[in-house]
């Protein structure tokens, strides 16, 4: 789930009306048209969506020394058959010995770490391996579906819960997900940066449940004062190094370790990993400006009034921090303060350019995408990811997709004629933009327009409830 905010060409706005929305999964590879199941409700209007340029790596498909033989013979040891056959699949591709993290190191160091050092209370290192490995070797099946808490555990979280001061049912357990734009983040990393996404699980589900990056600042879309400025706001932890250098701290929310280790004993076919929950929770939390909970996956909103999912800004500088590359959360829609698209910002063709040129420089796009009614009233919106374009006999181009919540294991096809109207945002490398600066947003100010407006809304709901008290008080 994520939510719209509106760029206009002269100012940036923010709609009035909050849509809450679901996913129907598209049934089959080839779809010509994006189906959704969606709710609106009459409050104030953000609509939610429920949503890098990768260097080269020299591929190495063979293990070179003693040192990596007894990593990955202690790897085979520990996991089961088809999990060796998927390892040994990893290194004749090159992605076992892939060395794009962020510090160097192999996919085949990050899985040997998690085999030999200490995991989390309640997390089996056989299991971490295994998805980790699966994820890798197949991302595509990726999902975003939560998993179900037995229930002789509900009523012990329920009271952890109220002794922590937070009231919640079973109800508020059971819950649909609203993390398509962390499980899109996941999905990337894993797809294109299989190392990184080792080493990250890898210090996601140590004892530490933290994982530390070295981001250089040159690399992000936002000069150094920006970012930091957007690290305090964010409340994400972080120390400057040097003046190149970003030293920052990605954490999943508190209650995650609750869901993780559930899904270690306790996980069904298509619900998420505890690898799946540790990761969406964090790209979550780092969005959510760590106020995600994972029990019930709701946030303390900060700009809007809905509380789940991440808004189009916060996904991108959650992206931003875990891909340590710079994307430019570029708005493609016009929405009017009642939640009607009236146009776009530019010609479809140039919205197409920006796409293909950022998956010609070897990157996917995460894209928001809207779906409206007859009246062009948006009513809902998801986030997905393009990892490619085709073009069949008659000319027909496709956007090649992956969906974390269609319940296909496998990409999926729309055509570019349907899907690109839809497009509401996506994250593009800077690169991309030079010569469309006006797309190059202002962080500072955008965030400052949702501060304000909500401020704004605050104010107008205590006037009213203020004449609630004086007219009950008359009567």
């Amino acid at each position: 789930m994520y939510n719209i905010s509106a760029l206009n060409n002269n100012n940036v706005y923010m709609p009035k009306t909050q849509i809450l929305n679901g996913l129907n999964g598209v049934s089959h590879k080839t779809a010509t048209n994006p189906v959704a199941a969606s709710s609106v409700q009459n409050s104030a209007y953000i609509p939610q969506f429920s949503a890098s340029a990768f260097g080269a790596t020299q591929i190495r498909t063979s293990l070179s020394t003693r040192e990596e033989k007894n990593k990955y013979n202690e790897i085979s040891s520990i996991v089961d058959k088809k999990t060796r056959k998927d390892l040994q699949e990893l290194l004749k591709n090159g992605k076992l010995l892939s060395t794009n993290s962020n510090d160097g190191t192999t996919t085949l160091d990050n899985l040997y770490t998690i085999a030999t050092v200490k995991r989390a209370q309640g997390l089996d290192k056989a299991n971490i391996i295994e998805e980790t490995i699966r994820s890798i070797k197949h991302p595509f099946s990726i999902p975003q579906k939560f998993g179900d808490i037995p229930f002789n555990m509900q009523t012990e979280i329920i009271n952890h819960e109220k002794s922590q001061g937070k009231n919640i049912s079973s109800y508020d357990l059971d819950v649909k997900s609203s993390t398509c734009p962390a499980a899109s983040i996941e999905f990337n990393l894993a797809h294109k940066m299989p190392a990184e996404f080792a080493r990250m699980v890898a210090g996601l589900t140590s004892e530490d449940l933290c994982v530390t990056k070295r981001i250089n600042v040159n690399d992000l879309s936002q000069g150094l004062l920006d970012t930091v400025w957007m690290l305090n706001e964010f409340g994400t932890e972080h120390k400057l190094e040097n003046w190149n250098t970003l030293v920052v701290k990605l954490r999943p929310d508190r209650n995650a370790i609750i869901r993780a280790r559930i899904q270690n004993s306790y996980k069904d076919p298509d619900e998420r990993s505890l690898v799946d929950v540790l990761m969406q929770s964090t790209f979550m939390n780092i969005g959510a400006q760590n106020t995600y909970d994972s029990l019930i996956d709701k946030r303390i909103p900060k700009y809007n009034d809905d509380d789940s999912g991440l808004i189009d800004i916060e996904k991108n500088f959650a992206e931003e921090l875990a891909t340590g590359k710079g994307k430019v959360c570029v708005t493609y829609q016009k929405i009017d303060d009642n939640g009607k698209l009236i146009g776009y910002e530019c010609d479809q063709s140039e919205t197409l350019a920006h796409i293909q040129n950022t998956l010609n420089q070897g990157d996917n796009v995460i894209i928001g995408y809207t779906y409206c009614d007859s009246d062009n009233n948006v009513i809902g919106g998801h986030e997905i990811t393009i990892i490619g374009i085709e073009t069949d006999k008659k000319g027909q181009k496709y956007f090649i997709c992956n969906d974390t919540d269609d319940g296909i294991p496998d990409p999926i096809k729309y055509r570019v004629d349907d899907l690109l109207p839809k497009i509401h945002h996506a994250g593009i490398p800077k690169s991309v933009l030079v010569d469309n600066v006006e797309f190059i947003e202002g962080w500072r100010e955008l965030l400052q327009i949702y501060k304000e407006t909500k401020a704004q809304q605050e104010v107008q709901y205590a006037i009213n409830g203020n004449r609630l008290t004086v007219l009950n008080q008359a009567a």
